[in-house]
């Protein structure tokens, strides 16, 4: 069973989430529109899970899935919609998670 551990805010967490952010961006290039950081960590001085919740914007869901190997090798773990339709879920650091994507199309609710 894995562990869930609620931390104070840590000043570090907006500069995880910038960090990460480049990395998608070279990883999907024109694909992407935006990237959000959401979730507890992306606000400030709020207690959280020390896990970063991205949400990047692409043009096409649909075209998502052609970069699973590349999000691999940065190491995330592709789940797909991972139960809500028309997204796209990834996992990085196993049990110790230290990062989640959910990408959305543009204009998707």
């Amino acid at each position: 069973m894995r562990k869930v551990e609620v931390c104070s805010y840590c000043e570090e967490w907006s500069a995880m989430f910038s960090e990460e952010a480049e990395k998608l961006k070279l990883i999907y290039e024109n694909e992407i529109i935006d990237i959000h950081h959401i979730g507890s960590t992306s606000v400030r001085g709020l207690k959280a899970k020390p896990i970063i919740d991205i949400m990047p914007v692409v043009r096409d869901i649909k075209n998502v899935d052609k970069y699973n190997k590349k999000m691999q090798e940065f190491g995330y773990e592709p789940k797909g919609e991972n139960g809500i339709p028309g997204r796209r879920y990834f996992q990085k650091g196993g049990d110790n998670r230290s990062h989640h994507i959910h990408i959305y199309q543009v204009g998707s609710y």
